[in-house]
């Protein structure tokens, strides 16, 4: 008896660990993000993101799809965040924190004002701002993809002050590490 007491140790542990969560996603199977953890982050980033004028926040197949208006990040034609922002991009990282299981793509879009050049150049210093702030705030680089399209990807015409003002915009999707 007492050479197998190591084993019955470490069995019930690991019983008592699987059975330990009161509901299905509490006994998820690590590294796994589903449909119930993206709708729970959806909800919670729904509360955080609210002050954002213009913020859209889906679930659709394959994440949890976040349009914001550039408009209400960044200073006009720079890379830089408003410093309001930087509270709300705070708040978001924590709670994409508590999610490690999804990464995270940043995707940003300007109108057509500029050069394309410049556009794309803007696009990109903003997607890294992004990124820079979410590392700045615990989450791993490495769950991170940042990219500026410029004005290659317009969701308007950019005939009208609010088609331009459309296409200036952050698109971050979060999705399962899985797919």
């Amino acid at each position: 008896m007492r050479r197998g007491w190591p084993f019955w140790v470490i069995f019930c542990s690991l019983a008592l660990a699987a059975c330990a969560g009161n509901n299905a996603n509490e006994r998820a199977v690590p590294g796994v993000c589903g449909p119930d953890c993206l709708d729970r982050q959806r909800v919670e980033l729904q509360s955080v993101l609210s002050r954002f004028d213009g913020t859209q926040i889906e679930r659709r197949e394959g994440g949890v799809f976040i349009t914001i208006e550039c408009d209400s990040l960044f200073e006009s034609d720079c890379g830089s965040m408003k410093p309001a922002t930087c509270a709300e991009i705070a708040k978001m990282a924590e709670v994409v924190k508590k999610y490690p299981d999804t990464n995270i793509k940043v995707d940003v879009h300007t109108d057509c004002v500029h050069s394309e050049e410049k556009n794309l150049a803007l696009s990109e210093l903003q997607a890294w701002t992004i990124k820079k702030s979410l590392v700045d705030k615990g989450i791993s680089p490495s769950r991170i993809k940042a990219r500026g399209w410029g004005e290659s990807k317009p969701a308007a015409s950019n005939a009208t002050e609010e088609g331009r003002k459309a296409n200036r915009r952050v698109t971050i999707i979060l999705a399962p590490q899985n797919s």
